[in-house]
């Protein structure tokens, strides 16, 4: 090791960092107390990766070793500035080591050093590392569950993406989480039992993944996982596999076994990835498309969805202009007597004029609505026209009287203040009686406003307007439905009729359902009758009415006069 002069050695061995001085071919010009205290004379981990060598600069405590091109000598010998970089040195304790930080510059050839050099100063900073882990313990964290608030979460993926920058081979995964219904546990069990099971929920998550992995509270039923050091794609799949296998198994709150069904999202972030809140959003679409998708437990994100909520977001923005310009209309499906094969009223079905697409079925833009609020003035809108077009029809065909139109009413329309006052408004205002409206109610009405939707009902059941239980079959408990809450009409879904006459158990459960609304006095009304035989099938079950393509498709309004004057006329 060459000498300095005396002043300069003095110089730096009152420094308080390391100091190390050497020449491009790393021959050790200088080393301070401080610098040989930190790397006990092993500096060639400085500049290289030999495996044989003891001692490795590491990117984190639990992270890969620095790669050959990121070693503070190698950096500056490439004329990479370093200022502030950080690396970790583990110690041949288990559980210590040392935070450094590094700086380095090219020194040129002067009196006290015979040829241009480098100079590398180290400064510990593993205090520092300390204090700041131990501050995490007081980040803001849910009050309910002990995760991590979304602020602390979005800190902590930045970081991980920075990471990234280091060690371009690194992978991490970022896994969104939604349960599924969880206000029908809120309802069904009570507030304190939903709040319970959130924190199982959220403990069941920590005992699942890695200590590394970050878990998060985003709102009150969704969440949010940090994957770090990700091997590979399978090995995210492999955790989220076992994740599933672990919230599969029944939560028991108060003795009460509680089965909770998720959907999850995953989205991959590497070296090219930089903003966490892009990764969280991809992670989010991937969840939606799972939770979009029957039986889909997962989905990965790919470049498609992206597509796919872009088109979604401008199909959006022109939704929001479609009933203030009159691009919405009405079609209308006839509802027949099964006796007589005779219109009795008819199902009023929203589409949508496009002014570039065309003519949309609700198929394209219902959900759309229905995640955005647009549902709401849609819905009010529907019920306005359908009641003003059949008193129009009233005023021209006078046998049109004992007529009745079905409107669908969505459970955010239920979900207003005033629905009732609404109605009865929009009665007035078309002057159509109640007793021509039929209101069709999905299962899900009932069940996300439970508390509030029994007095609504009975209060538009005395406008006299009938009260239709929709897609009746396939909900979670359609049954007790039927008893608790004052329905005049069961219609049978599709699903139970197209079947029907091939499938024995099919053609049971709707001989089942015929009885149960005999019994309990209601109307009976079948979708998706579309052979002769449904139509056959139907009539000696003494089902009373029905639609579907055997009768009619959905009509125009002006098609839908001409059959009413046809029929009337005849």
């Amino acid at each position: 090791m060459k000498a300095l002069s005396n002043y300069c050695s003095l110089l730096f061995e009152n420094c308080i960092d390391g100091v190390i001085i050497l020449t491009q071919t790393h021959d050790i010009i200088y080393v301070n107390n401080q610098a040989e205290a930190l790397f006990e004379n092993e500096f060639s981990l400085l500049w290289s990766r030999n495996p044989s060598i003891q001692k490795q600069l590491f990117y984190g405590e639990k992270s890969s070793p620095v790669v050959a091109a990121d070693l503070p000598f190698q950096q500056v010998i490439s004329g990479a500035k370093v200022a502030d970089l950080e690396l970790f040195l583990p110690s041949s304790s288990p559980g210590k080591g040392h935070w450094l930080r590094f700086d380095g510059f090219p020194l040129s050839a002067q009196a006290d050093l015979p040829q241009s050099g480098i100079v590398i100063m180290v400064k510990d900073i593993t205090g520092r590392k300390i204090a700041a882990a131990a501050a995490l313990t007081t980040v803001p964290r849910d009050s309910l569950t002990g995760l991590l608030q979304r602020s602390v979460f979005i800190d902590r993926v930045d970081h991980a993406l920075a990471r990234l920058n280091h060690d371009p081979s690194g992978l991490v995964a970022m896994v969104y989480i939604d349960i599924n219904h969880l206000k029908w546990v809120n309802d069904a069990f009570g507030h304190d039992i939903g709040d319970r099971l959130l924190v199982e929920f959220a403990h069941r998550l920590i005992t699942s993944l890695r200590s590394e992995d970050t878990v998060s509270r985003l709102g009150s039923d969704t969440f949010a996982l940090l994957l770090e050091d990700v091997a590979s794609y399978s090995a995210v799949v492999s955790t989220i596999e076992h994740l599933y296998g672990s919230l599969d198994q029944p939560f028991f709150i108060a003795d009460q076994p509680i089965q909770v069904d998720v959907s999850m999202g995953i989205a991959f972030g590497d070296a090219d990835s930089k903003h966490p809140e892009d990764l969280l959003r991809a992670a989010s679409m991937a969840m939606y498309q799972a939770k979009q998708t029957s039986g889909q437990r997962y989905r990965v994100f790919e470049d498609a969805m992206q597509t796919h909520v872009e088109g979604n977001l401008r199909l959006e923005i022109a939704l929001r202009r479609a009933i203030p310009n009159q691009e919405l209309v009405l079609y209308y499906q006839p509802i027949v007597s099964i006796r007589s094969k005779e219109t009795i009223g008819f199902e009023a079905l929203v589409r949508w004029q496009h002014p570039e697409q065309g003519l949309l079925d609700p198929v394209s833009f219902i959900q759309i609505a229905e995640r955005t609020g647009l549902i709401i003035p849609l819905g009010w809108w529907v019920l306005r026209e359908a009641c003003r077009q059949l008193r129009s029809w009233q005023d021209t065909e006078v046998e049109a009287k004992d007529l009745f139109v079905s409107v669908n009413m969505s459970s955010a329309q239920f979900s207003q203040g005033d629905v009732v006052g609404k109605i009865t408004s929009i009665l007035a205002e078309t002057q159509l009686q109640g007793k021509n409206l039929k209101l069709e109610i999905t299962e899900s009405v009932l069940i996300e406003n439970s508390a509030s939707i029994v007095e609504q009902l009975t209060r538009i059941r005395a406008l006299g307007i009938k009260l239709s239980i929709d897609d009746f079959g396939t909900g979670y408990s359609s049954l007790s439905y039927l008893y608790r809450f004052p329905f005049d009409t069961l219609k049978i879904d599709r699903s139970f009729i197209e079947d029907a006459d091939t499938s024995y158990d099919k053609l049971e459960i709707l001989q089942s359902m015929v009885r149960l609304a005999w019994n309990l006095g209601l109307e009976l009304v079948a979708e998706g009758i579309e052979t002769e035989k449904h139509y056959s099938q139907l009539k000696a079950l003494r089902c009373e009415s029905g639609q579907g393509y055997l009768f009619s498709k959905p009509l125009t309004a002006m098609a839908m006069e001409a059959l009413i004057h046809k029929q009337f006329e005849a």
